[in-house]
Order: structure tokens, then sequence, then C-alpha cells
């Protein structure tokens, strides 16, 4: 358990540490613009009736009121990242439940001023913690998930998954929000109404814990107190010629809230931290004038526990002992004003004219920065068992990397499959503009020199006259679109079986259909119906895939066409890694011996192997044909070897019905095989 919590706590922190740090450009600007402000200020008051001067004061007054909703947007980023959520639903889903906390039945001329209300809602830092948290609860909850489909996008799947988490998480974080904002608008005024008898003492006291608080929970603590009590009282005396607003400067905020320059000593002091070391180079410069939002926000000090305590006590201490010193008369002052940007020790001169004063608040500089030590070490000491926060964040971009792969890999799947569309649908074109066509290669006979058969082979006569081979069979297969030139082939061979033997010529003809179409009932009624009358004159080609998927149904539909008269072949032989024991399984007549294998006889292994194969697959019962026979050379040599019939370009490629017949014919007529002297 407290191994899980470290994790889940390494975790909030790192989500926190990289939302404001994110956001450190914006802070540095932000700071850099009331710095500017403020010095104008104090040297050249004049200038604030400029229209320059009124412009930058109107866009500095406007990035703070911004701020929140800036912060709302990089928390929801950063812990959908390690909550690995979707950082657009959990920013939607923050903005929605701000929103309808700002909800009022007002005319539409006041919506404006609410829109304006709500960016500047401190609640926007606390809104898309707890609901990043929900949202996974919410997301984790196996029966609120109805999409379970492998055919979506993961990111898709991921969105469509969140509907209801979101809806349940918007109730359930919007209703803690607004009951706990007015628990806490409750007590507050509560608290203001007790300050009247609480005195200056506690008047002050509340002012300082309540500020550092909300700055500790990332939120401008004097702004939003200052909303809270409604009026500003910081310029009344609580001590002769000193003001809440003065003793607060000299006394307590020495650097900007928390008493922060203490902690920038302290980091230069003891930090071996470069990350730590950076953020307070950068804001030392603006700590001189008691702007620290840099430190806060870039360490952070803000949600870090580590340093929440001392950033929130150390005022407090502060307040004590300064409270204690000047009641007692051991410090006085002379009534003079000073702004509020006036680097410390500087503004406790001014104030006093008194080094005694001066020496108080260096004394309370050096105690604090004694008591940020201790809280700095440990801080780094944790900061620095990085292993598991690298470990972490390698995580989280190996997730992160896993995630983006697995959608470019979704969407380059898309990508092709609309080429495949757009290639598929620019192929039926042609084919429908052309004109499908069954053109025979001739096999034959090794022992008779005479044509037997036909292998029918698909052609596409294009739109210009040109021919060409069935480019279009696998998009047609992956298309589904199959069965419909299974069956152009079956009804054509059908066709033209019928006018040969109408003519008194009788080959044998070799087909070949998609391996899993004749598999299919449908398919096996095709050929039946429409070659069932000629199923002598039929043989079909199997690849030897079909085998390997299902030789159970492709022995039984075997079994069954060969009942009706059909005759098959082993189409392919010698491409496959089982083929050897799989001619120990099929019940098929012959085998037709593949290209590939005939291509390696130029050498004596080669040649051994194909005569080996062809000895194996005649003790088998096989009748052998060998394909892609190109020379005379080639010829001879598988004759020897054992085989049946061979076809090739040696005797002739594959050509339309009538000139098949014709040179089958011719063929048949003479007294030796063409080519043979």
């Amino acid at each position: 358990m407290p191994r899980m919590w470290q994790s889940s706590d390494r975790i909030f922190l790192i989500a926190i540490k990289e939302s404001f740090v994110a956001l450190i450009p914006f802070i540095v600007i932000n700071s850099f613009l009331s710095l500017i402000l403020a010095l104008v200020n104090v040297w050249q008051p004049i200038w604030e009736q400029s229209q320059n001067y009124i412009w930058f004061s109107q866009f500095s007054i406007n990035l703070h009121a911004f701020f929140p909703f800036l912060v709302l947007l990089s928390i929801s980023i950063h812990f959908a990242k390690y909550l690995n959520l979707s950082p657009v639903a959990l920013a939607s889903l923050s903005i929605v439940t701000l929103i309808s906390l700002h909800v009022h039945p007002v005319s539409t001329i006041e919506v404006f001023y609410h829109f304006s209300e709500m960016l500047a809602d401190p609640r926007a830092v606390i809104i898309p913690i707890l609901m990043a948290y929900t949202l996974q609860k919410m997301a984790g909850i196996e029966i609120l998930s109805f999409i379970k489909t492998a055919n979506l996008s993961e990111y898709l799947k991921q969105h469509l998954n969140l509907l209801v988490p979101m809806m349940i998480s918007f109730l359930i974080v919007t209703l803690a929000v607004f009951t706990l904002s007015y628990v806490v608008e409750f007590l507050f005024e509560l608290s203001v109404e007790e300050l009247a008898n609480a005195g200056n003492f506690g008047e002050v006291f509340f002012r300082v814990l309540t500020t550092h608080i909300l700055w500790s929970i990332g939120v401008h603590g004097d702004i939003t107190f200052q909303l809270f009590v409604g009026t500003d009282n910081g310029l009344r005396e609580i001590f002769p010629h000193l003001t809440i607003t003065q003793f607060m400067d000299i006394f307590i905020l020495f650097g900007g809230s928390g008493g922060t320059m203490a902690l920038i000593i302290a980091i230069f002091i003891s930090s071996k931290d470069s990350s730590s070391l950076n953020v307070a180079k950068i804001a030392l410069p603006f700590s001189f004038f008691n702007i620290n939002e840099i430190l806060i926000y870039g360490l952070p000090i803000t949600f870090n526990l580590k340093l929440m305590i001392p950033f929130v006590l150390l005022p407090c201490m502060n307040m004590f002992i300064g409270y204690f010193a000047v009641s007692s008369g051991l410090l006085t002052f002379n009534g003079q004003g000073f702004a509020w940007i006036t680097p410390p020790l500087l503004n406790a001169y001014i104030a006093s004219d008194n080094f005694a004063v001066v020496a108080f608040q260096a004394g309370l500089i050096v105690l604090n920065i004694l008591i940020y030590l201790p809280f700095v070490r440990r801080y780094e000491l944790i900061n620095n068992g990085s292993v598991s926060e690298n470990m972490l964040e390698n995580k989280m971009q190996l997730q992160t990397g896993f995630a983006r792969l697995s959608e470019l890999n979704y969407s380059q799947k898309q990508s092709e499959e609309l080429a495949a569309g757009n290639k598929l649908k620019k192929t039926i074109r042609e084919v429908l503009n052309g004109e499908l066509l069954l053109h025979y290669q001739p096999k034959i006979s090794l022992e008779t020199n005479k044509v037997t058969g036909f292998e029918a082979l698909l052609r596409l006569q294009m739109e210009s006259g040109k021919i060409v081979g069935p480019f279009f069979i696998k998009e047609f297969d992956d298309a589904g679109y199959d069965n419909l030139i299974d069956n152009f082939v079956i009804k054509t061979v059908a066709d033209d079986l019928k006018q040969w033997q109408a003519e008194g010529f009788y080959p044998k003809v070799s087909i070949n259909l998609n391996p899993n179409n004749i598999l299919e009932q449908e398919m096996q009624d095709s050929l039946i119906g429409m070659l069932g009358l000629m199923a002598d004159s039929i043989e079909i080609e199997l690849l030897e895939s079909v085998f390997m998927s299902d030789l159970k149904r492709v022995e039984e539909c075997i079994a069954l066409l060969s009942n009706h008269g059909f005759s098959f072949v082993l189409d392919d032989f010698g491409m496959g890694f089982s083929s050897l024991s799989l001619l120990s399984k099929i019940s098929v007549n012959g085998v037709k011996l593949d290209r590939s294998i005939l291509q390696y006889t130029s050498n004596s292994k080669g040649k051994t192997l194909y005569k080996h194969t062809c000895m194996l697959c005649k003790s088998l019962g096989f009748s052998l044909i060998a394909e892609g026979v190109e020379t005379k050379e080639e010829a001879d040599f598988v004759k020897l070897a054992g085989v049946d019939y061979i076809q090739g370009w040696l005797y002739a490629k594959a050509m339309p019905m009538l000139e098949a017949k014709k040179y089958a014919q011719s063929i048949n007529e003479l007294e030796s095989p063409r080519g043979n002297d």
C-alpha cells in the first residue's frame, strides 16, 4: 500500500510540476509586465495617463485574469498524460464544469461579465485535478464501456467509451465543487465576521494564513482573498505610522509571498538539482521586486507538500515575531510610504530611517533561510530519487508511443483501405468498360505429343482493345467479388465446352477457382448444375493453401464433386513448405509442378531435386503436369524425369477459344510434336 501511494503521489507531483512549468514563459511575461507597470507608478506616475500605459495596464490585468483558465488547460493536458486519459475530453469536461458553476438567470447583456468572472475563477485550478481522478475511476469501470468491437480506431473507441463516464464525472465533480464552494464561502464569511472581534493581530494572522494557503494550491492568494473580503483594508494602520500592507511587506513578504527570497538563497546554498537552480536563477531578479510567481509555479511550491509547509508556516512565524517586535516598541516607523516592489532591506529603511529595522528584517531573512534549508534538501533528495520518476516518464512516453503507433497504423490502414477502394472503383470501371475473356493454354502429352486439354485462364480486353492478364483478381477477392469471377469462369467454360462438343471436339479443361469459394455449398451446386453433364472433361486446380486451411472440408468437397465426375489437380506444387507431407493426405488425381523448381535444374542439385520429386509423386499414383516449360532443353529434361504433361510458352501461350481449337487440331494432325526434328 505505501508503495502504491508513493507511485500515485509521484504521478500527482510530476503532473503538477509539468503543468506549471509549461506555463513559465507566460508567468515570466506576466511578471515582467507587472514589474514595468509598478516601476512606472513609482518613478514616472505622470505616464499613468498615457494611452500606452493604459493599454499595458489593461493587458496585464487581463493576462492575470486569464491565468486560471490557462492553468485549467495545462493541468488537464498533463494529468491526462499520466492518468492515460484523453486530454481533449478532460479539458472539455473541466471547462463545462466551470461554466456550469457560473450559469445565472440573467439577461444577455450580463453574460459577458459572467464569462469574465468564469475565466478568473480560482476554482479552475482545482476542477481539472478532481475531474482527472474522477474520470479515471469512472473510465475504469468495465460496465460503462459499451464499445467492444476491434474494428474501430482505438482513439475513436476510447472517446466513445468515455461518453457515460464523462456524464457521471461531470455530475459528481460539479456537485462536489458546488457544495465545497458553498461550505468554504460560508466558513470564510463566518471567519470574516469573527475578525471584527479578533483585533489587529487576528485580522493580520487570518490574512497571512489564508493568502498563503491559497497560493499553495495554485490560486493567486492576494487577489482571491480580496474577492472574498470585498475591500482591501491594507491601508489601515495597525501600529503608529505602519499600515497592514507595509507590515506584511517588511516582515512577511520579502521576495514575495512565503518569504521566498530566503528560499531562493537556500536553493543556491544547498541544492544540486539543476532544475531547481535554473528556476531560482530565473526568479532571482524578480524576487528583488517581491514578484515570486515564477518560483511558486516553477519549482513548484504549489501542491508540493515538501515546500508548502515552510511556505505557509514561515510567514506565520514572521508575523508573530514582527508583531511582537513592533507592539513591544522595539521597532518604530516614520510613516514614509513605499511601493510594494521596493526591494527588501530598502523598504525597511525607507519606512523607518532606522538600521535597527533593516537589521531585524535581515535577521528574519537569515532565519528563514536556515529553516528553508532542510526542506530544500528534503525536496532535492526526493526530486533526485528521479530514477523512478524517469522510469515513470519513460513509461508514459512508451505508452504514448504505443498509442500513437496504434493510431498511426489504424490511420495508415484507413488510408490504404481508401486507396484500395479508389483503386477498386477504377478497376471495376476498367472491367465494365472492357470485356472479360477466357483464354486457353494447351497441355501437351509427352507420351503422344498431342494436345490433350487446356487450362482456362482469365483475361481482360481493355477498352483500347489491348488484352491483359487478370490483374484485378486480388482486388476482387479482397472486396468479396471473387464469386462473380468464379461464376463467370464456370459459365464461360460450360458454354465453350458445349460449343466444342457440338463441333466434335472433346478436350479436357482445367479451371482455377477461389479456394474458399469451392468449399461453399453454393459454388458446388453451380459446378454441378452448369458443368455436371461434362464433369469428365473438367479438372479443378486447387492451391496447396486450401488444403492447409481445412483439410477435412476440402476432402469432403473433393469426394462430393468426384462422385459427379470431376477430377482434381494440386496446383503450383513446390511453392509451399508442407507439400511433401500433404501428398500423403489428399485425394487429387494429379500434381502440377510449379516453374519455380524447374528454374533450379540448371545445376545438378536442382536436377536431382526435380527428379526425386517426380519419382515421389509418381510412386503415390499422381499424374504429373510441368508448367512454365519455355525451352526444348526443359521439355526434354521433364520428360526424362517422368512428367506426363507439359504446358508453357515453348508450345503456346494462352489463346482465344477458336484459336485454341485450331492449334490443338493442327498439332494433333502432325506425326511429331512441334520443335522435334
